[in-house]
């Protein structure tokens, strides 16, 4: 079971590693994270077995990058590998913290939301922004380690007055290629619907939200994998929060439905939300929330 916090770290930047750990010792008290790093290691163990253990069983893995943590072949080699493959089809949240300027652009660690602004580095705050930088990446680590079973449970999915006319929207055509995305209010294409839109789902997704009350737009950046989760980014007029939870999709019905739950640093609440597809192709979905705002999917 999949319950740690797991911090990978160069052993050069260990002095961030002890700042971390200092500002997230109440919260390892109370016992609402299980942060484990390498300094657990006792004499004697075998340190490659007791990793390897931990990276099995790591929820979160928290990444101190820098220049000496980019150029570890251990951690390279031997830990981003199972971490990313985690993170990819088994719900694990990676977290990583620029504490040092460094090419983080040119690995795969550039594809994952920094917990604070890469453009403000650790080493480069004051005394104070430290402090504050450090508390508001523990609130991240908190929020992700909350048990998706305290989330509200995965739902059935329906729609009120399905017999009511769905508002429709113009096709969209392919962003490459100019073909016409295939409408779903057909007999033919509603099985075609049932036969693929499970299938295309999963994957990375950029999302525009035309909300219900006029001039207000947000975006999303949500990854649905293949195990039926799902997380990202949420971008509105109140500010951004982050999202995860579990995806389902009910091809009969059209629609698809996220639950789970919503954080913006500071508290958890529940998230969920259900849309009406109206017209979908492999790489773009539109479709209708039941608040009434309109969404565009584009596959990335």
């Amino acid at each position: 079971m999949r319950d740690q916090v797991f911090i990978s770290y160069s052993h050069n930047d260990k002095n961030w590693l002890e700042k971390l750990q200092t500002v997230l010792k109440p919260l390892i008290r109370k016992g609402v994270v299980n942060v484990w790093d390498d300094t657990r290691i006792q004499a004697g163990q075998k340190w490659r077995e007791e990793i390897k253990t931990a990276l099995s069983g790591a929820k979160v893995a928290v990444l101190l990058v820098s220049p000496d943590f980019l150029a570890s072949e251990f951690i390279a080699e031997g830990e981003l590998p199972p971490l990313l493959k985690a993170a990819a089809g088994e719900g694990l949240t990676i977290i990583w913290v620029p504490v040092r300027d460094s090419l983080f652009t040119e690995t795969e660690i550039a594809e994952y939301q920094a917990a604070f602004d890469p453009a403000r580095p650790l080493a480069g705050l004051s005394p104070a922004e430290v402090d504050k930088a450090l508390v508001e990446i523990s609130k991240k680590i908190k929020a992700a380690t909350v048990d998706l079973r305290q989330a509200p449970q995965p739902f059935a999915l329906s729609i009120e007055n399905t017999d009511q006319p769905v508002r429709r929207h113009p096709p969209l055509p392919h962003p490459d290629t100019g073909e016409e995305p295939e409408a779903i209010d057909s007999a033919n294409a509603a099985h075609t619907t049932r036969s693929r839109l499970t299938d295309i789902l999963p994957g990375t997704w950029q999302i525009s939200i035309q909300m219900a009350f006029p001039g207000a737009v947000g975006q999303m950046r949500l990854e649905l994998l293949p195990n039926g989760f799902f997380r990202g980014n949420l971008m509105t007029p109140m500010g951004m929060t982050t999202v995860d939870g579990q995806w389902m999709a009910n091809p009969m019905l059209n629609q698809i439905g996220l639950q789970g739950r919503q954080s913006n640093g500071y508290q958890v609440i529940p998230y969920g939300v259900m849309i009406q597809i109206t017209y979908f192709d492999a790489q773009q979905i539109v479709g209708m929330s039941a608040a009434g705002e309109q969404l565009t999917w584009q596959k990335m």
